[in-house]
């Protein structure tokens, strides 16, 4: 039964201090009996307007209503599986509302903001007793209604696509444009850009200017403080030395690899074939094989190192073999890319499924497993090849798949944290989702929800990096737009890290790393996309140092008058390897 005392403070509250509330205004969710579960529910609406700022919250664009939660405090411990899950739900997936469910400072104890849903469920875990208040949204409504409902109960048997999200605590550095010479012929662009760190704590960057005025590198001893321009390793060295940039045979796409003992790999894409240049002198000088295949037809090429002189390569053979069909073939290199004399097919035409858009390949340090991700040809399904003998033969195994719709919004990328487990992330274009492996990808997790909040109605280009056993760094291109091909969009690189990926119930904490990048449409179609709406290319690709902070290098067109590769380097907060 309700204390006096607290049914008058309820009317004290919302007579006196709601300037916007829900009906009704608040109410009491008690531990229930061994068992059983409690709940509490409310209802809020019509709304005549939205915002996409819940600091900016009116009662025309949001409601407000009041939790409080009894709970003694044994409860938990005599009912360890026991959790407080708060969730809406509304009539159509035109509309969109956020969630967000604060303690009695302000702070944000839960929350879920997503897109094209008809629902937001947050799971809180194992709040104590208090007094929350539970924000509603409407970051984009028509007069439309919700219904709420907070419960107290055992958590699911099955976490289907379950996670939980919080404010991360982590800063980045003041963002440092990667430096080179002018370019008297083609405009000045660093798109595609990746960054790595070798065991001496060198980071290397590249990034593309575009066929056909190739690939530059760049090199950090300082941890990233300041960057040398190392040239253009698939042409114009000699121009680079003289203070300018030139031609090369690249520059379609390209893909930055580190060996063990200090080699230096990038490899890019022309109109014939991929470059490969191999520099065993710390980026100063180059060795250069302009037919790294033979094979015609090349697309989306990525490398991977395994110890010092053995170099992976793959690609996407687009069909010159057999009309109408693709391939994924795998090389091997056992000099550093000069020759490569071992070559496979992952994907075949005649048999098993025909690639689509390709991701990263992957190598295992641990056991020398090689991983290559990929989607479907139908653009519905996820896959992963697995090869356990050096690249010679390889099997498939399907990740995720959905009976509509796309998971293609750039490519899929891999990671395999220090203890062999595997972790893939992609994007519907609203969302970023992540599954993992614990057993070298033999079975995978359903995946859960990595972005959250009205910072990133929209999500694409996701990459993930991993370090100790569960730890993984998430970062993608966001915006409160709800469609990548907004005219108006302003997006922003999202940072997002989970300590305890592995978890049946993983949580992520999640920053904007930094200010806007770029304005306007992100085209996902390639080629087919419309001029001015792939400025950025297909994706970007950060690193981490050697202590585990995220390193970020992206392609900034906000700022700048064409897409300039820059960077920014994690500087506080929890990171994904233990320092050593």
């Amino acid at each position: 039964m309700r204390s006096a005392r607290f049914l008058a403070y309820l009317i004290l509250l919302v007579t006196t201090n709601f300037l916007y509330a829900s009906t009704p205004a608040a109410g009491v969710l008690n531990a229930p009996t061994a068992g059983q579960s409690s709940s509490t529910s409310w209802s809020g609406g019509p709304y005549t307007g939205a915002t996409a700022d819940p600091s900016a919250c009116t009662t025309v664009t949001c409601d407000s209503y009041t939790l409080q939660l009894n709970v003694p405090a044994a409860f938990y411990a005599a009912n360890p599986n026991y959790i407080v899950q708060v969730g809406i739900t509304w009539a159509t997936n035109t509309n969109d509302f956020d969630l967000y469910v604060k303690d009695g400072a302000g702070n944000t104890v839960c929350s879920s903001g997503q897109s094209t849903t008809t629902f937001e469920k947050a799971d809180c875990g194992q709040l104590p007793a208090g007094t929350y208040t539970v924000q509603v949204v409407a970051f984009a409504t028509v007069n439309s209604t919700y219904s709420g409902t907070a419960n107290l109960g055992p958590a699911p048997t099955t976490a289907v696509g379950t996670a939980r999200y919080k404010s991360g605590k982590f800063l980045f550095a003041t963002p440092y444009t990667m430096p080179g010479p002018p370019d008297a012929a083609l405009n000045v662009q660093g798109i595609e850009p990746r960054v790595k760190t070798d065991a001496l704590g060198n980071i290397y960057a590249a990034a593309i200017q575009g066929i056909p005025a190739g690939t530059d590198a760049w090199k950090s001893t300082d941890g990233g403080k300041s960057f040398t321009y190392l040239g253009q390793p698939d042409g114009a060295q000699a121009l680079a030395a003289m203070g300018a940039r030139g031609f090369g045979l690249g520059g379609g796409d390209e893909d930055l690899a580190l060996g063990t003992s200090g080699n230096v790999y990038v490899n890019s894409l022309w109109l014939g074939s991929g470059t490969q240049s191999t520099s065993l002198t710390g980026g100063t000088t180059w060795l250069v094989n302009p037919f790294s295949s033979d094979v015609p037809e090349e697309d989306r090429q990525w490398i991977a190192s395994n110890g010092n002189n053995e170099l992976y390569l793959t690609y996407k053979q687009t069909g010159a073999l057999l009309v109408g069909t693709q391939s994924i073939l795998a090389l091997k290199s056992f000099d550093g890319g000069i020759t490569w004399p071992q070559i496979a097919a992952v994907t075949t035409p005649e048999l098993g499924v025909q690639p689509g858009d390709q991701g990263n390949i992957e190598v295992d340090p641990n056991n020398g497993n090689v991983y290559t991700v990929y989607f479907g040809a139908d653009g519905k399904s996820l896959y992963i090849s697995r090869s356990t003998d050096g690249g010679k033969t390889w099997i498939m195994k399907q990740v995720y798949s959905v009976p509509s719709g796309s998971l293609v919004n750039v490519f899929p990328s891999l990671a395999i944290d220090n203890a062999s487990n595997l972790y893939i992330v992609f994007s519907d274009s609203h969302n970023v989702f992540l599954t993992s492996s614990r057993d070298q990808a033999a079975t995978w997790t359903v995946p859960v929800r990595v972005s959250n909040g009205t910072g990133t109605k929209s999500a694409i280009g996701p990459w993930v990096t991993a370090g100790d056993a569960g730890k993984v760094n998430i970062t993608w291109w966001g915006t409160t737009a709800a469609s990548n091909n907004d005219t108006t969009a302003q997006w922003k690189v999202l940072f997002s890290q989970s300590l305890n990926a592995l978890d049946r119930i993983p949580t992520f904490a999640q920053v904007t790393a930094t200010d806007v990048m770029h304005q306007g449409a992100i085209c996902t179609n390639g080629t087919g996309c419309a001029t001015g709406t792939r400025n950025l290319a297909e994706y970007f690709a950060p690193g981490l140092y050697l202590d585990g902070s995220e390193l970020i290098v992206y392609s900034d067109d906000f700022h700048n008058a064409s897409p300039v590769a820059t960077f920014t380097r994690q500087t506080s907060g929890t990171t994904v390897m233990s320092h050593r």
